[in-house]
């Protein structure tokens, strides 16, 4: 049976009153929202801390300005962390409050263990709420003021600990992950390394450094290392291709979490990690299960498929876009609001594409 594709994407979703707003939004929603997970909270506070701290909407600890700040012992609060044996999520939130915390070479390398450890007893689920835990650190926002900049450059390092534990820990376990746990890291560590490089100049001045240290030391050598590749930078290469080789020993019925599938695809799309037989048994997979995608599920998929060019297999692409499209036509007539919201879109684009 001949598949023929459509003379253009473009067309295609516009005559489906889509266009590539669901691509385009669901991007930029990514940029700043990341995936829901059940909140923690330390099981304790830090004995050096004052029990009166509030916490922002993140989760973390602040420091009223007017009040003096206090330097805290990095080695009480690995002590804690260990012997409450919190979980990756809350040794995180405890670290990366506002508060000063005294950090050295060797005190770091303690912190590394003590957070390997944290990934162990608390298992494969633990990693994605810790990705998004790290992703809502104020420390990564754009353009802070110049003391909270300062004060974000001088907490890098420990930040940066946490995050190689777990970049270290997914390259071990990649194997043991299923598929919604292996979507759910893929993601967040994608979001991750991307707001880690549009922070703060004064953030990415101390990750730099870091970064050129585990460079000159080989921790994460990269032999496909470019200036613009943010999962090459941060060494997440090595990991990203680990899930991506144990993704293909995922079982077949694992493929109808379609939303952990997409979120396969458009990372290791973005990583530029390229595995044939792994394309194609997310596009069969897609296709198989293509009742359960979602609005968000398709935009990650036409980034892949259309924007970053992940799958190569023609006949892949045109069964896959043609199941899209579909199912873009059946949201539309069971979400009068999704249609109305589309088509309005679609008209702005149009418009857009006038003036131009």
């Amino acid at each position: 049976m001949n598949v023929v594709l459509p003379r253009c994407t473009e067309a295609c979703l516009a005559a489906c009153g889509l266009g590539l707003v669901l691509c385009v939004n669901w991007e930029r929603l990514s940029q700043h929202s990341p995936p829901a997970h059940e909140s923690e909270a330390p099981t304790k506070r830090c004995a050096t801390r004052q029990a009166s701290k509030k916490a922002d909407a993140r989760g973390f600890a602040v420091v009223d300005e007017a009040d003096t700040q206090q330097t805290l012992n990095l080695d009480d609060i690995i002590v804690e962390v260990s012997s409450a044996k919190m979980s990756p999520m809350q040794a995180i939130s405890l670290l990366l409050t506002d508060d000063e915390v005294d950090s050295d070479e060797l005190k770091l390398k303690k912190l590394r263990k003590v957070l390997g450890e944290s990934l162990e007893w608390s298992g494969y689920d633990s990693v994605a709420p810790a990705a998004d835990q790290m992703f809502n650190w104020n420390g990564l926002d754009p353009q802070q003021e110049p003391p909270r900049g300062i004060r974000s450059a001088k907490k890098f390092p420990i930040f940066f600990t946490a995050f190689a534990a777990m970049r270290a820990y997914c390259t071990e376990n990649a194997d043991f992950f299923d598929v919604r746990q292996t979507g759910g890291i893929l993601e967040g560590l994608t979001r991750l390394a991307r707001k880690m490089w549009a922070a703060d100049d004064r953030v990415t001045g101390a990750m730099s450094m870091i970064l050129n240290k585990e460079l000159l030391n080989g921790d994460a050598s990269d032999p496909g290392l470019s200036n613009a590749d943010i999962i090459g930078t941060l060494g997440l290469r090595r990991p990203f291709q680990a899930m991506a080789y144990a993704a293909l020993d995922l079982p077949a019925d694992d493929m109808k979490h379609v939303d952990a599938v997409a979120s396969i695809a458009w990372a290791l799309a973005l990583a530029n990690i390229q595995q044939a037989s792994l394309q194609i048994k997310v596009a069969k997979g897609v296709i198989a299960h293509i009742d359960k995608v979602q609005p968000p599920d398709i935009g990650k998929l036409f980034v892949a498929m259309h924007e970053e060019e992940w799958f190569k297999d023609a006949d892949a692409v045109a069964y896959l876009t043609q199941s899209l499209v579909s199912r873009i036509q059946t949201l539309k007539q069971e979400d009068a609001g999704l249609a109305s919201m589309l088509a309005a879109k679609a008209e702005e684009a149009q418009e857009l594409q006038d003036g131009a």
